[in-house]
């Protein structure tokens, strides 16, 4: 809880605006519990964020685990570069990663997620049928 509290106050004091969506500015925070995504609309955008981020998370006591961040990007070129560097740090590429249980990839495509999701529901209500047809019958008495 005291972690959560002081990454609360490192997002606060790197100054990134945490209101309004990507579609309407060039960057935007996803954070749950330890976890901090930064969505960007270019890399310059991503690299100031990361910046402000890593001296207010410095001026709090904390370092940014180098081995733990990855990027991902939305649009796959041929010259896709295997990992992105700001500063010391260099981040690895990935083509996919799960965002609270949800599948986010390179091509942003969502049938492999939605075909989960289905595949969650089913097992939930075969794995409930009998609770289900017990009432059921119950309900018809």
């Amino acid at each position: 809880m005291l972690f959560n509290l002081a990454l609360e106050k490192v997002v606060r004091n790197a100054g990134i605006q945490t209101s309004g969506t990507i579609f309407y500015k060039s960057v935007q925070l996803l954070a749950y519990a330890e976890d901090i995504d930064v969505i960007a609309r270019s890399r310059a955008a991503l690299k100031e964020a990361f910046l402000s981020l890593e001296r207010a998370a410095g001026e709090m006591g904390l370092r940014i685990n180098e081995k733990k961040i990855k990027y991902l990007a939305t649009r796959e070129s041929k010259n896709q570069q295997m990992h992105f560097q700001i500063k010391n740090f260099n981040f690895e590429a990935i083509r996919s990663f799960t965002y609270l249980g949800s599948l986010i990839n390179i091509n942003n495509d969502n049938s492999a997620e939605i075909k989960k999701r289905i595949l969650m529901a089913n097992k939930g209500f075969y794995g409930l049928k009998r609770q289900f047809w017990s009432q059921i019958l119950s309900i018809k008495k």
